[in-house]
């Protein structure tokens, strides 16, 4: 099943198909009502809009495999699957091709959804998770639309030091004990003892506490990124800190004075053109999430398997001035709009004394 949908529940016995969801059993096939579930489909498919893609929300079952055998438009999203999916690009039946289906969606796509009647009980929710899947697309496009040159500045200005960045297999000698993100729970975490690996929003809270990670990961393009790293050059400097990234990362932040530079063969069209022309040594790591929590978690199961390792301050939410990776937009609205700070020196002056 996917993990969006994990709320649901599939079960299959004596021929019925039945999804668990709170308190309620919702018949969802039989073998009798196959040919019925395929008309629904093969119907919506008929009336979808010109222009549109019809997203089917519907639990797969072989009784609907003739549907993967058509030449149709469409996308299939299966929350539960109650057969081995046949291997069609246009059913989603795992987290891997949901992750792929959200980064492919494009600034004009268009589509229509239809959600199987079956699902009526469950209606709500099946369409609230599908609502939260589109606007981490439209997410994406927006932080595209908002990168997009900065990333090709960014590379331009990295790229010369490129051969000086090591591979981030190197890291494959030293397992952590944790990986630390900036949620609002890292404020009460106690942290182990031994090497440890944290996102650069997490870094001003390790350091107030006298906590010196391994190695840091940044991958903001922007300007916001360099403000994780203030007032922590001696620490930096002195406890031989590591940094993980890509080329497209602030260039600010690549020049700070790190023991290593690591970086990895990333999905990004930029970054995949330089490793074809020069750096084929790269350990490709994949992050289609793209931010620095992600790529954290990442790169861990590509050096250490399924090996366990301890997580903190991953909430996958804030409060309001407390979770630090949000800082940066609030710190500056506050500051720079009721204090009238007007220039970099004042407002990252400010910064370095927020963690005090």
């Amino acid at each position: 099943m996917l993990s969006a949908f994990a709320q649901l529940q599939a079960s299959a016995e004596a021929g019925k198909y039945t999804v668990a969801f709170a308190t309620e059993r919702i018949p969802i096939y039989s073998e009798r009502s196959g040919k019925r579930d395929l008309a629904q489909l093969r119907a919506a498919l008929a009336t979808a809009q010109p222009g549109h893609r019809l997203l089917i929300i519907a639990p797969y079952a072989d009784a609907l495999r003739e549907l993967c055998a058509t030449d149709e438009r469409f996308i299939w999203l299966a929350p539960v699957s109650f057969a081995e999916p046949p291997p069609d690009t246009r059913l989603i039946a795992s987290d891997a091709a949901l992750e792929n289906f959200i980064n492919d969606i494009g600034a004009d796509d268009k589509f229509t959804i239809f959600v199987l009647p079956q699902w009526r009980q469950a209606g709500d929710y099946v369409l609230a998770v599908m609502r939260q899947l589109l606007e981490r697309a439209a997410a994406r496009l927006k932080t595209i639309g908002h990168f997009e040159k900065l990333w090709q500045i960014n590379f331009r200005v990295n790229a010369p030091a490129a051969a000086a960045y090591a591979d981030i297999a190197a890291l494959g000698g030293d397992r952590p004990v944790a990986l630390v993100m900036a949620g609002p729970s890292l404020d009460s975490a106690q942290l182990p003892s031994g090497t440890i690996w944290c996102a650069d929003t997490a870094l001003p809270v390790l350091l107030q506490r006298k906590i010196y990670p391994r190695v840091v990961f940044s991958v903001d393009a922007g300007f916001a990124s360099r403000e994780h790293f203030v007032g922590a050059l001696t620490a930096i400097r002195e406890k031989s800190i590591i940094l993980a990234g890509d080329l497209l990362g602030y260039p600010a932040v690549q020049r700070l004075p790190f023991a290593e530079r690591l970086t990895y063969a990333s999905s990004h069209p930029l970054l995949q053109n330089h490793i074809v022309s020069g750096r084929s040594d790269l350990t490709p790591v994949e992050n289609p999430a793209g931010d620095v929590g992600s790529l954290m978690r990442a790169v861990y199961r590509k050096l250490f398997g399924e090996a366990p390792v301890q997580i903190f301050g991953h909430d996958g939410a804030h409060r309001r001035r407390v979770t630090h990776a949000r800082g940066t937009a609030y710190f500056l609205r506050q500051y720079a709009v009721q204090n009238r700070l007007t220039n970099t020196e004042t407002y990252m002056l400010k910064l370095s004394r927020r963690y005090a």
